[in-house]
């Protein structure tokens, strides 16, 4: 599998340096391996439009790569954009703060910044979750568009391959207040004692591309007042990074 997936990216490689296409011939000839096993990995490539074959027989890089490259700078720019407001938000509030983006029905970490409390047994880089456990998940669950929902719904909560302890109609309604209010708080889902709060970054297309957040540890400091406060701060900070994406109200 290792060997096949390394032989694929030397073919992406190969095709990048010549525009003008190549060869099934040319290809196999200079990996050094055989053309069976080129043409099938080409043949796969070719099923996810990686690679197109022209009619000329000639392979080219195909339009699939595009999408990837936009996702990859998309993400290298909110990244950007994002550390500095972080900084900003762990300095203000003490404790951790957070990046995170969606891959699939799941929700990763892309950034984090320690903050003076810091809560080191959650969220570490590249953990990721469903997108229905925790506030900064959920933030980026409530704000995609309906027929993504439906199929996280169908797909992960009513599926019955997974132990869940939520409903189909607890989150719907979960996600209905998320929406009315900008922002999500989650209380005890990745540890008990702990308390998250996330608010949804858009892009320029007013798409649900990230959220920004914070995980802290629950006191009789945090009084609902208080998380009232904290929930405006994440907003804020949301909007903040929405509006330097290019996002417009």
């Amino acid at each position: 599998m290792i060997k096949s997936l390394n032989k694929a990216i030397e073919i992406l490689e190969i095709l990048k340096n010549n525009p003008k296409g190549c060869s099934l011939l040319q290809i196999y000839t200079t990996l050094g391996i055989p053309k069976t096993t080129t043409y099938g990995i080409l043949k796969t490539l070719a099923a996810k439009m990686y690679v197109l074959k022209d009619k000329d027989s000639l392979y080219k890089l195909g339009p699939a790569l595009i999408f990837l490259g936009k996702a990859a700078i998309a993400e290298s720019k909110v990244q950007d954009i994002a550390l500095p407001v972080l900084r900003e938000l762990s300095a203000q509030i003490k404790v951790d703060s957070f990046l995170m983006i969606p891959i699939g029905y799941r929700g990763s970490v892309l950034e984090r910044v320690d903050g003076e409390q810091s809560v080191r047994i959650i969220e570490k880089f590249g953990n990721d979750f469903f997108l229905h456990c925790g506030a900064m998940r959920k933030a980026i669950l409530a704000n995609k568009d309906e027929k993504f929902i439906n199929e996280y719904i169908l797909n992960v909560i009513e599926s019955g391959k997974y132990k869940l302890e939520i409903t189909t109609l607890e989150l719907r309604k979960a996600l209905k207040k998320i929406q009315e209010e900008g922002v999500a708080v989650s209380y005890g889902e990745y540890a008990k004692g702990t308390i998250g709060v996330g608010a949804p970054i858009y892009d320029y297309n007013k798409k649900v591309i990230a959220s920004v957040g914070i995980n802290l540890l629950e006191s009789k400091e945090l009084t609902d007042e208080k998380i009232e406060e904290l929930k405006k701060i994440i907003r804020d900070k949301g909007k903040e990074i929405s509006k330097s994406m290019g996002y417009k109200i």
